[in-house]
């Protein structure tokens, strides 16, 4: 039972290693953003992007703003780079990592949700201690679901865009 189980995950890892490779890159010009990325304005958050410059050089971060005439990444550490249209050549996106920011926000409403509605006065003391089951309930509950489509994201192959001048 054991071998015909990793067999299984062997040929899905497997399947999913050959989906990546056969992904071509959508050949678009740096004005056609709007349809098919997202519109200018826009900012692009919970994903993996990689933006590729002309020179080569890789610019990696979870957001990403679209502008008409230049490309803002953010950096994990809430810093950023500008990036010209003119110098941009490719732009990745993976949706791995997608919904795990919603297991902290759960918690924190789990936990702070009751406390706020006690806060405004003793009458509400009632509300918070009733209110207060459920909400744990569903961040409990979600967090299993939210790292399973976590895991699911991990095969999706990325979107890659090759910008044309």
């Amino acid at each position: 039972m054991r071998s015909s189980i990793k067999h299984l995950l062997v040929g899905a890892l497997a399947i999913a290693a050959c989906t990546v490779t056969a992904q071509a890159a959508t050949k678009i010009t740096y004005d056609e953003i709007p349809t098919h990325i997202a519109p200018f304005g826009a900012v692009l958050a919970y994903r993996g992007f990689t933006v590729t410059t002309a020179d080569g050089k890789t610019h990696s971060g979870r957001r990403l703003l679209l502008q008409a005439d230049s490309l803002r990444i953010f950096h994990k550490d809430d810093s950023f780079e500008d990036l010209p249209n003119f110098d941009v050549t490719r732009i990745e996106i993976r949706q791995f990592g997608r919904f795990f920011h919603h297991i902290p926000e759960n918690a924190c409403n789990a936990m702070i949700l009751p406390f706020a509605i006690a806060s405004g006065a003793w009458d509400y003391v009632p509300v918070a201690a009733a209110v207060t089951p459920p909400i744990v309930a569903f961040a409990a509950v979600s967090t299993p679901v939210l790292l399973a489509a976590d895991a699911v994201t991990f095969f999706i192959p990325p979107k890659v865009y090759e910008i044309i001048q």
